[in-house]
């Protein structure tokens, strides 16, 4: 019961082509003969047998495609996308592409197709290591693989060499011994400190590693970097300059585009984003959000206070006030009539005087004389 609840709506059945069509189609599609099309399909393990599906015939493509050096088809032709692209490798010295982002899917064929031009410009190469060939020789006999990343693990290499024969790639050897994500991290330690890198790969652990040992190389202080002794006495200043600690580490999507590893350092979790020239420690767009709640949440308590002050202020600048006219009008009120009645009183009060003292002398006067 719980597996027919679990059950999602069917699947829409794929479509199929038979071979003879298959071979036909792709046959008029590259302009070969079907003897030419069925033998570089055999020569990967393909065997057009029966009928194949739309994402078979993907795959038969990319096989010809691969083995006879034609990518038109994988290239773009928006030109704003292209000119993205350029500003987003132009920054880095050396590109780096890991096993995975070769083999996934047609993804590193669309990425190669449009950056052919922009890495042969600029004068770059795309730099891929003796131990990812190694895997990818690996790849292509394990069983417990798909079929199609064997297909790919097959063709990948020899279209690695095509690549790099005509100034695109270049396969290194760079002592890799043991695990090559341990290894690559050491690399980029190594070189990252004089030179802005850029890594390939789908893998996310990877990526947070390089995103880590980036963020650790910028809080270093940058030094100058080690130049002939001819380049230092008539160097220019842009070659004495201090150098850049730029290390970022992308992935492949679809069409073969870039989307580069950030890391949040408030839930330290890791996503992929556009490629922006920033460190790698950026806020995730969750946690952006409930910064956003957090501060629009302090600014209204901080109103609300600022707001309570200022009543208290005002009903304390209003008690003043009700005390200072009590006190006004507690005092006495000088008119003409009091200050009249005012002197009457002194003016008896001098004349009482005057008698008394008057009685007095008439007093001590009677009594001298007797």
């Amino acid at each position: 019961m719980a597996k027919l609840l679990r059950k999602g709506p069917p699947q829409r059945k794929k479509g199929t082509i038979p071979s003879g069509n298959a071979l036909d189609v792709l046959g008029s599609e590259f302009r070969m003969q079907k003897e030419k099309v069925l033998s570089i399909l055999r020569s990967v393990g393909i065997n057009l047998e029966g009928s194949s599906s739309a994402e078979e015939m993907d795959l038969y493509r990319e096989v010809i495609a691969c083995k006879v050096g034609d990518f038109t088809r994988f290239k773009s032709g928006n030109e704003p996308y292209l000119a993205k692209l350029d500003e987003e490798l132009r920054a880095f010295d050396e590109l780096y592409v890991d096993t995975a982002p070769i083999i996934q899917e047609d993804w590193f064929l669309h990425f190669v197709s449009n950056a052919e031009l922009i890495l042969k410009r600029r004068k770059k190469k795309l730099l891929v290591l003796e131990k990812t060939m190694e895997e990818l020789h690996g790849l292509k006999d394990n069983p417990e693989k798909e079929k199609d990343v064997r297909v790919r693990s097959t063709i990948r290499p020899d279209l690695l060499r095509f690549l790099a024969r005509k100034g695109i790639v270049r396969i290194g050897d760079t002592g890799s011994t043991g695990i090559a994500d341990d290894h690559l991290v050491e690399l980029f330690a190594s070189i990252g400190a004089n030179k802005n890198l850029m890594l390939i790969t789908q893998d996310r652990e990877l990526s947070e590693r390089i995103v880590a040992l980036a963020h650790r190389l910028e809080q270093e202080p940058s030094k100058p970097p080690k130049l002939p002794w001819w380049k230092r006495l008539f160097g220019t200043a842009e070659e004495h300059a201090p150098v850049s600690h730029r290390m970022v580490a992308c992935k492949l999507v679809e069409e073969g585009k870039l989307k580069r590893c950030y890391v949040c350092p408030e839930c330290e979790e890791s996503y992929y984003d556009e490629l922006v020239d920033c460190e790698g420690y950026v806020l995730c767009s969750r946690c952006y959000i409930d910064l956003k709640e957090k501060e629009a949440k302090q600014i209204a308590a901080n109103d609300l206070k600022r707001e309570l002050e200022l009543k208290k202020e005002e009903s304390r600048q209003r008690k003043l006030r009700e005390e200072a006219l009590a006190k006004e009008q507690e005092k006495p009120v000088f008119t003409v009539q009091k200050a009249l009645e005012r002197r009457r009183k002194k003016f008896w009060l001098i004349l009482s005087l005057v008698v008394v003292i008057l009685i007095l002398l008439a007093i001590e006067i009677y009594i001298i004389a007797v």
